[in-house]
């Protein structure tokens, strides 16, 4: 018994010597043993099309393998741009979408010279595309895992596109989409820097309608309560007669401006509200300031019928300190 375990035991030892030894080869060219398994085809085009094939084929795993061959043999061969290409693709088609994406910008950033720029360049865009598509649909239920981090991985890949194709057309686009990923994360603030840098950056494209119509919803989405600050309220009134003087035919600008009167509603109350603070805490001068700008300047708000009823009331009266009399008594 214990000599057939001893036998059997030298067998398997010597299958894996003699298989070890089939694999670990000398090599001139090297001047050492080399694993067969790991060596690449004889030249770098025959390694593109042997990966270019399993790729075709559906061996992703493997043909991920072979671009990394390529670049371990031949990582300073002039078709080193191609397997980086392939590399990407081959993520792509794994459905590593990110991954693929940031493949292609190793691409565009370490050959910038290559044949496959625009291609690579039309890949980050489909998968912006993808990711933003897939966002939306994520973001509209009611429950669902990570469901904002689509549109995060949308921003972060049309960034990539305006960083490879600055002051283009493309990146025009990839700047407004990146804006309209983050107002879709009800990410205002970020949304309306994005929307501000088309304006500013892009003048002349074709997406600056919808970057300064974005730059008024931000604001307006972004607006506070009449007892907070009111300067998003302002800004958001601003941007929306800036849009309303850019494009006045928009079929937009009627509900712009039903919105522009709410904000300045909220802007009046948050200045009348001040108003009656001052009154109450007896500082009359500053609670009048207050009463006749609104008077003045809101006539279009409800405030401003409150604050005339309030000065009619009080024509005529000198306020000094907690006491009231009439003009010229002593």
């Amino acid at each position: 018994m214990r000599t057939s375990l001893k036998f059997a035991a030298f067998v398997v030892v010597l299958g894996w010597a003699v298989s070890a030894q089939a694999q670990w080869t000398w090599t001139p060219q090297t001047g050492r043993f080399v694993n067969m398994k790991r060596m690449p085809k004889e030249t770098a085009e025959l390694q593109i099309e042997y990966t270019r094939g399993l790729l075709v084929e559906g061996s992703y795993r493997k043909a991920l393998r072979e671009t990394e061959k390529f670049t371990e043999f031949f990582g300073k061969d002039a078709m080193a741009d191609e397997n980086q290409f392939l590399r990407a693709e081959i993520l792509m088609a794994q459905g590593k979408s990110m991954d693929a994406a940031k493949a292609y910008q190793q691409l565009l950033a370490g050959y910038p010279n290559t044949k496959r720029y625009q291609e690579a360049i039309k890949r980050q865009y489909e998968i912006g595309d993808q990711y933003y598509e897939k966002g939306l649909k994520k973001i509209e239920k009611r429950w669902a895992l990570f469901k904002k981090r689509p549109l995060k991985h949308a921003a972060e890949v049309y960034a990539m596109v305006v960083e490879n194709q600055p002051f283009t057309a493309e990146a025009a686009e990839a700047q407004y989409k990146i804006g309209l990923s983050h107002y879709a994360r009800k990410e205002y603030t970020e949304a309306a820097f994005e929307y501000r840098r088309v304006v500013e950056d892009y003048s002349g494209s074709d997406w600056v309608d919808e970057a300064c119509y974005g730059l008024a919803m931000c604001y307006y989405k972004g607006s506070l309560k009449p007892a907070y600050d009111q300067t998003p309220s302002q800004m958001a009134i601003d941007a929306i007669d800036d849009f309303a003087t850019r494009y006045p035919q928009d079929a937009r600008v009627a509900d712009l401006k039903s919105k522009r009167g709410e904000m300045r509603e909220s802007v009046a109350n948050q200045r009348l509200a001040t108003a009656r603070f001052y009154e109450k805490r007896r500082q009359f001068s500053s609670a009048r300031l207050y009463y006749e700008m609104l008077a003045k300047d809101f006539t279009d708000t409800g405030a401003a019928a409150t604050a005339k009823t309030w000065l009619d009331n009080n024509a005529g009266v000198t306020h000094v300190g907690m006491k009231y009399g009439k003009q010229g008594a002593k």
